[in-house]
């Protein structure tokens, strides 16, 4: 649209001056009688009404120009806006996803202790009950011992009495042996329990180590400059190999290493609180990255320290490599 007026200004100045100097030619050719004095008078006025459309074109030139200035600087906020509103849709998204991973865990850890507090129970009543069995067992020997020792004629008596007694004991050993094998399967599933719990707390831990700390996690700044670093190592070196190669996997795999890095210095931007990430096109550089999102080309070594971790030189920046705005 500035263009559009630009051009229009331009054509209404050119008009107008055309307009001037068929005035002009006019006037010259009926006064071609007067005296010298009148034309000498005529010329002046010509020159001065000649520079008044001059002047009147170059502010129009100026305005034109000034408007294509505010345009350039429009359709850069626009830019950085839309990068923001993507950015923000796409950490609200993984944030959601991760609260509702944290949320199922947190259920199946609670649903593990729930039966495991219950198996320990059932598993202490039967060791009481073991405990009282085996005492019986002890009370009822001892008592057919001493009256085994009573009285030599009532041994044959005796005899029997023990041997329903044995019967009995066999039975309670069985019985025992029974418990004692159940009590073996309970512990055998509270281990298992003990170790699925063990499982769900790593995958917590895996899960907050996901995170920075701003955020409730354990992710920190040097942890998350180090995991972009190698993603950009292995970036450089696949892009070594893939340079006057055709071969479609493995610029997958360049593809794919440079969403990694996306991925570390995002998350390296939210553990510093630095402003968003910019992934470099083809013809990108520092002085234009800056301008386009401080509007001051010179604002360069601020991005260029907040990524010392991935560049030696400022200049040139590869394409595919993401930066961290501060």
């Amino acid at each position: 649209m500035a263009l559009s007026a630009s051009g229009l200004l331009l054509g209404a100045a050119m008009v107008l001056a055309d307009d001037v100097l068929a005035d002009e030619e006019t006037r010259a050719t009926t006064s071609a009688a007067d005296t010298a004095a009148q034309a000498s008078s005529d010329d002046a006025r010509q020159q001065a009404e000649l520079e008044q459309v001059q002047e009147a074109a170059e502010q129009t030139q100026a305005q034109v120009a000034s408007l294509q200035s505010q345009l350039t600087a429009v359709e850069a906020e626009k830019a950085r806006l839309s990068l923001q509103l993507d950015l923000l849709n796409r950490k609200q998204a993984d944030l959601e996803a991760q609260a509702r991973e944290l949320e199922r865990v947190q259920q199946q850890l609670r649903h593990s202790q729930t039966a495991a507090e219950r198996a320990e129970v059932e598993a202490a009543a039967l060791r009481t009950e073991i405990q009282q069995l085996r005492q019986q067992r002890e009370l009822e020997a001892q008592k057919h011992t001493a009256q085994l020792t009573a009285a030599e004629l009532r041994l044959r008596e005796h005899k029997d009495r023990l041997g329903g007694t044995d019967a009995r004991i066999q039975g309670l050993e069985q019985r025992l042996a029974q418990r004692e094998a159940q009590i073996a399967r309970l512990e055998a599933a509270d281990t298992r329990r003990t170790e699925a719990k063990q499982q769900l707390e790593e995958r917590i831990a895996e899960l907050r180590a996901r995170l920075p700390a701003p955020e409730g996690g354990t992710l920190t700044t040097a942890q998350a400059e180090a995991q972009a670093r190698r993603d950009a190592e292995v970036l450089a070196r696949l892009i070594r190999e893939g340079q006057g190669v055709q071969n479609p996997q493995l610029w997958q795999q360049i593809q794919e290493t440079e969403n990694a890095l996306h991925r570390s210095q995002y998350l390296l931007a939210r553990a510093e609180g630095s402003r968003t990430v910019y992934r470099v096109r083809p013809g990108d550089s520092l002085a234009r990255i800056s301008a386009m999102f401080y509007g001051d080309d010179e604002a360069w070594s601020r991005i260029f320290e907040a990524n010392r971790h991935l560049l030696d030189d400022p200049d040139p920046v590869p394409p595919g490599l993401t930066l961290v705005i501060p």
